[in-house]
């Protein structure tokens, strides 16, 4: 949700356009297991990567302007905007799943690859969507907030589709364990540091599930299999 300061003394006051609340109910709940228990994780994916699609597609039928899928509210002196769940909750958990599940090899790549897939789903989202009308007040913000989670969608789902969809064969590498922690928070995140492989010159801390961590012992030795990706995206995980 986007929050900006509004006139003081303002009514509160709630515009709510987009009504596809059913699928708002089915990409938030599908979203909250593949955060908490991504399992069966290729399923998972793929279910939560399609609902913005298909969000996008059906409240596009009768081509109405991007305000459609934001509702704008005025409370405590703040303008709020509010973003159809069918792309919101994909987007930022898509992002933070795979960032958590899939160490990269190079931002850079991530970033050639997601700004392609930005580009087709902005043709997507102005396909099936007319621009703001110019007398709308809150054009502003509400370009911002669709095209912003928009992004965050596409880096996401080029990156998972990299690594989930994957399935060359890897150049398996060998290195030792010299650490392990939790990470602290909210949610459990668990790492093993392992010492230099391949073209890693230093140690790094790699993710891995809370059974691995449980399995593995310091100054064991663990195999990483390395990765091209499918879109060319390199990437690494621990057996």
């Amino acid at each position: 949700m986007i929050k900006r300061p509004t006139v003081k003394g303002k009514k509160s006051v709630k515009v709510k356009l987009h009504r596809l609340n059913w699928l708002e109910w089915v990409a938030v709940g599908f979203s909250f297991w593949f955060l908490v228990y991504p399992h069966p994780y290729d399923w998972l994916f793929g279910i939560v990567l399609a609902m913005p699609i298909i969000g996008l597609l059906l409240n596009g039928l009768s081509r109405p302007n991007l305000a459609s899928l934001v509702s704008i509210s005025f409370k405590d002196n703040e303008e709020e905007a509010d973003l159809a769940d069918f792309i919101d909750m994909p987007a930022w958990v898509l992002l933070a799943r795979v960032l958590i599940d899939f160490e990269y090899e190079s931002f850079y790549s991530i970033l050639k690859v997601g700004s392609i897939a930005f580009v087709l789903s902005m043709i997507l989202l102005f396909i099936t969507h007319k621009m703001v009308d110019s007398k709308n007040t809150h054009m502003g913000l509400i370009y911002f907030t669709v095209i912003g989670n928009m992004a965050l969608y596409s880096y996401g789902a080029a990156y998972g589709i990299n690594c989930v969809y994957d399935y060359s064969d890897a150049e398996v590498y060998h290195a030792k364990v010299i650490d392990k922690h939790i990470s602290s928070g909210k949610h459990k995140w668990y790492y093993l540091k392992v010492e230099a492989w391949g073209t890693h010159r230093d140690a790094e801390d790699i993710s891995v599930t809370r059974d691995q961590y449980k399995e593995t012992q310091i100054g064991q030795l663990v195999a990483i299999d390395y990765k091209e990706g499918l879109l060319g995206i390199p990437w690494y995980f621990i057996e």
